[in-house]
């Protein structure tokens, strides 16, 4: 067990929150708390749990999503917080707490070595990523934000939470050094590209030689999309970070009818083609098999109008969705997808499609909410984008 210097902290039962007593926050969207599906170990390329919140040209990376929301509260969020003793809540009762929880990140940064005890330099790098394991799994029992608004309690949880990225990029970096090792960390920045080309050397080439060449090439810039591309299929895929669950969700309105200008449309695409249509325009590193690449390249013609629309509406969504994970794609990518999936936008450029999206996808969103009655799918779709702040 770890952490037993944290105050109303027990290594054991977690936080003491008898000996608090202290004030309480609800959210008015849902149930804060600890939830099933917040975070995983797993090693795959491009997986990176983290959402990065920057304060005073600091990173701090979260993992839990409840947190990271109240730490990241607005003007235009904190309405959607309520307490018993303040009432409504204002970014100036959120900033008592906020000091707390980076203090605590700070010196979990600092005291991570110390946290692993004094037999953790002596393993074996097996055994490391075990015990680094069971680290982690030790934080995340703990690392949750439910409401309550105590000082040390923030204080905690910013220790718990710098632990736990700490003891994930450890991982990471074990893993890299290991024989059959995974590339690395598998970061949503720039240098994720070069971890891809690295990955798909073939084993008989040489490293050293693989290195060298690698070197010579430019360093992608900002502005360089994060994409994959297949020997038998030419065009790139965007790279999803983001939940990919979601982006199905959001998609899968155009599996059931519509109501347009013209009528009752049906469905645009059938599941079948929903599946090939997903990958071929996105790709996951971290879930490969969720999105795979359909045997002939995917090209659909529809309605224009309202249909056109409709489909700015659904990329313009996927782009805000991913953008917070995966800031190294372009909107012209997303764009350029829709262009090549979809005839109806032939007759456009990319930047013009591009110029105009953002207003487009409000009509579209309009026709969508006005299919509700006929499409089953719809109501996930909007709860989804509610839930990232894309919609009011």
């Amino acid at each position: 067990m770890f952490f037993h210097h944290l105050k109303n902290f027990s290594p054991y039962s977690g936080h003491i929150y008898d000996d608090m007593k202290v004030s309480f926050i609800h959210k008015k969207s849902g149930h804060l708390g600890k939830k099933d599906n917040r975070f995983d170990l797993i090693d795959k390329l491009g997986y990176f749990p983290f959402r990065e919140l920057i304060r005073d040209g600091k990173a701090y990376f979260i993992s839990d999503t409840d947190l990271y929301d109240f730490l990241n509260m607005k003007e235009s969020t904190s309405v959607d917080y309520t307490n018993e003793s303040y009432g409504e809540w204002d970014l100036q009762q959120k900033e008592i707490f906020e000091p707390c929880f980076f203090d605590g990140y700070k010196e979990g940064i600092s005291a991570f070595q110390l946290n692993l005890g004094v037999s953790y330099p002596a393993l074996p790098h097996e055994q490391k990523v075990q015990y680094l394991k069971v680290f982690c799994l030790h934080c995340l029992d703990f690392l949750y934000f439910d409401g309550d608004l105590d000082k040390d309690l923030f204080y905690n949880l910013g220790y718990l939470q710098a632990s736990l990225y700490r003891g994930f990029i450890e991982i990471n970096n074990i893993n890299s050094s290991l024989p059959e090792g995974s590339p690395g960390l598998r970061l949503h920045f720039d240098s994720h590209l070069k971890v891809v080309e690295i990955s798909k050397v073939p084993e008989k080439e040489n490293p050293a030689i693989v290195k060298a060449e690698l070197v010579e090439q430019p360093e992608p810039e900002k502005s360089t999309p994060v994409i994959e591309k297949s020997p038998s299929l030419a065009f790139p895929r965007i790279e999803l970070m983001c939940d990919l669950e979601e982006v199905k969700a959001i998609w899968r309105v155009l599996t059931a009818p519509m109501n347009t200008s013209k009528g009752k449309e049906e469905a645009a695409l059938s599941n079948k083609e929903l599946t090939d249509f997903l990958g071929s325009a996105f790709g996951s590193n971290a879930f490969p098999q969720i999105l795979k690449r359909p045997e002939n390249p995917f090209v659909k013609r529809t309605s224009r109008g309202d249909m056109r629309s409709v489909l700015n509406a659904l990329m313009y969504s996927t782009y805000n969705l991913n953008h917070e994970y995966n800031r190294s794609v372009n909107q012209i990518e997303y764009v350029t997808s829709l262009k090549r999936h979809f005839s109806v936008f032939d007759g456009s450029k990319p930047e013009s499609i591009k110029n105009v999206i953002s207003a487009n996808a409000l009509k579209g969103m309009k026709v969508i909410k006005e299919s509700q009655p006929i499409n089953p799918h719809i109501e996930e779709m909007l709860s989804i984008l509610k839930k990232h702040k894309l919609l009011h």
